[in-house]
């Protein structure tokens, strides 16, 4: 099983001059964490997420608190006027200012195997990868993939009886079985 198995190849993308707000309004409304940054090439940029987001909503202590090694922020001002004037400083500003550094953003390409496409969500910060083809210096975006579709793509390969393994075996390479791992009283 590879990436471009269990991918979304339909991506709801940003521009980098998107303004934040309406960022967090698409993410809302499409119920997801992160957006794709491309340019007008298709051209992967960067990625944009509610994770980010709520860093930059932390007053500016915390973030350089975290850096320390401070876990317990408790002692902070908790006051919403300051938190709304720091929304107000970022929502109309591009989202090209706020994405995750490429130095720290992990990506996957179509043909990332499952083990590998496991070890590098076990590393991402984020709940999801961008799924890029590079060609030379062009980072094309084909898709994205999130611990979900990784966890749907298995459950549906094991319940409709397909290996994981590869054609005709199963893990211990056995045969693979033609019905259903669910008993005939599980499936009604």
């Amino acid at each position: 099983m590879t990436t471009e198995s269990i991918m979304t190849s339909r991506v709801i993308t940003l521009r980098p001059d998107d303004r934040v707000v309406d960022a967090l309004r698409t993410m809302h409304q499409q119920h997801v964490r992160n957006l794709p940054v491309v340019d007008e090439n298709g051209s992967f940029v960067g990625l944009f997420g509610v994770r980010r987001l709520s860093r930059l909503l932390l007053p500016m202590a915390a973030r350089d608190l975290d850096r320390h090694s401070i876990p317990d922020l408790g002692f902070l001002p908790d006051e919403t006027d300051q938190l709304a004037e720091r929304w107000r400083e970022i929502a109309s500003r591009p989202v090209s200012e706020f994405l995750e550094k490429e130095s720290k953003l992990l990506f996957c390409t179509p043909d990332t195997s499952f083990p590998q496409l496991l070890g590098l969500l076990e590393k991402s910060k984020d709940a999801s990868l961008p799924v890029i083809v590079v060609k030379g210096k062009t980072r094309k975006l084909t898709g994205i993939v999130s611990v979900w579709d990784v966890l749907e793509g298995f459950v549906i390969k094991l319940l409709s009886g397909e290996s994981m393994m590869g054609a005709g075996a199963d893990k211990t390479g056995r045969p693979d079985k033609k019905e259903s791992p669910l008993t005939t009283d599980e499936k009604r």
